[in-house]
């Protein structure tokens, strides 16, 4: 009786350790199959990222604001520039010695016209014509008369201080009725230096013709005149009509 019972206690444990081993093998048989799953599944992207759940928890980074510089394009401002003003340039206009000639235009209706015209006293522009303020002026297109200078004055009874240098060379403009003889009388000079010196000023500015004794005299016309060379000789008969100034 007592042998009976042994035996089946050995049995029955025998068979108790066979359904737990038969428990396990299932159990890790479904650990090995759920594995093999997740695998499957983490490998095809059903898993992670681009699934609805993930293995293993990833820490989701906080955004964080990135400020970006935005480059600002200077804008040209326009500059106002002003244009410097050329400050024109002041051309001297040339002034002739003397009297010069000029011909009568159709718009030159009277010698007052004239005078004015070239700004002229018109007292002094009869008097270099050979007319007086009381003679009649007519002119005509084409006539061709004498301007002065605008300095030009009517002549005075002075005569040539007798203080200057002897010598001294003074610049005289032919007046109405004077001649070389009453010129050189009149600055106590000769008429040969008178000739001389006037002819030197020609030759140097290339003016022709040259003076000679015999050379006639025309109103404004410039003699270069040596002054105080010459004693003067009291005379009782003018050998002039008007009296030259220098």
């Amino acid at each position: 009786m007592a042998k009976k019972k042994s035996g089946s206690l050995l049995s029955s444990y025998r068979k108790k350790r066979r359904n737990n081993r038969a428990i396990l093998v299932a159990i890790a048989a479904l650990l090995v199959v759920a594995g093999l799953v997740l695998v499957v599944l983490w490998a095809t992207g059903v898993l992670g990222d681009g699934g609805g759940f993930s293995l293993f928890s990833t820490q989701t980074p906080t955004p964080t604001l990135t400020y970006t510089a935005t480059p600002v394009t200077p804008t040209n401002t326009a500059t106002i520039t002003s244009t410097p003003t050329e400050t024109p340039t002041i051309t001297p206009t040339p002034t002739l010695d003397g009297p010069f000639d000029y011909i009568v235009q159709a718009d030159d209706f009277t010698c007052s016209d004239v005078a004015e015209k070239f700004s002229v006293m018109l007292d002094v522009f009869l008097y270099v014509n050979g007319l007086g303020l009381g003679d009649p002026c007519i002119i005509r297109e084409g006539d061709i008369i004498k301007i002065p200078p605008p300095w030009q004055e009517m002549p005075t009874q002075t005569q040539v201080p007798t203080e200057l240098a002897v010598g001294t060379i003074i610049d005289y403009y032919v007046e109405p009725g004077a001649n070389l003889a009453s010129v050189a009388q009149w600055f106590r000079s000769s008429v040969a230096q008178i000739i001389a010196e006037t002819n030197r000023y020609r030759t140097a500015n290339q003016i022709t013709p040259l003076l000679t004794e015999t050379t006639p005299l025309n109103i404004g016309d410039l003699l270069r005149v040596p002054v105080n060379i010459a004693t003067p000789v009291p005379s009782s008969t003018p050998t002039r009509t008007v009296t030259p100034t220098p």
